[in-house]
């Protein structure tokens, strides 16, 4: 864990920070790179400007590389699968209370292979993630997700 002069401290994923050209879904890395933060979710919106999406029962990030909406937000009340797919409720009460997207293989993703991945936030985490970025700190977060406002292409910068 980094941990700032204020205290609060920042986790990335357990197999820890590579590339982003070179990061591939399912490794437990993060990307490294300067990224935009495209929106936000959780289960109020604390006062980000960025678009915001409340997560409710049937709410998913989409990680199936072979899914249309592969790397995107998806409502679904019927059972997709855990394998490939987060079911945002279940990380709602802590992880997921409130989180930013990071642009990162957002825009024209890549499905497979070198540059690949999906559903790398910035949330609320103690201990390692799968490859996003985690901060320590709910009220840290809250507060960096106020300033964040997209009329000023707010941009978050991992390096390895």
């Amino acid at each position: 864990m980094k941990v700032s002069a204020s205290g609060v401290g920042s986790v990335f994923g357990s197999r820890g920070v590579v590339a982003a050209s070179q990061r591939r879904q399912g490794t437990n890395t993060t990307p490294a790179g300067t990224f935009g933060i495209v929106s936000a979710f959780g289960v109020g919106n604390p006062g980000t400007k960025l678009p915001y999406r409340k997560i409710g029962r049937c709410s998913w990030w989409i990680g199936d590389p072979t899914q249309r909406d592969y790397n995107r937000w998806r409502e679904d009340c019927s059972a997709l699968s855990k394998s490939d797919n987060e079911h945002l409720a279940d990380y709602a009460g802590s992880l997921y209370r409130q989180a930013g997207v990071i642009s990162y293989n957002y825009y024209s993703p890549t499905r497979y292979g070198a540059g690949s991945g999906s559903a790398i936030f910035l949330h609320y985490a103690t201990q390692y993630t799968g490859g996003c970025v985690g901060v320590n700190s709910h009220s840290e977060l809250n507060a960096t997700l106020r300033w964040l406002d997209p009329a000023k292409n707010p941009r978050i910068v991992i390096k390895a």
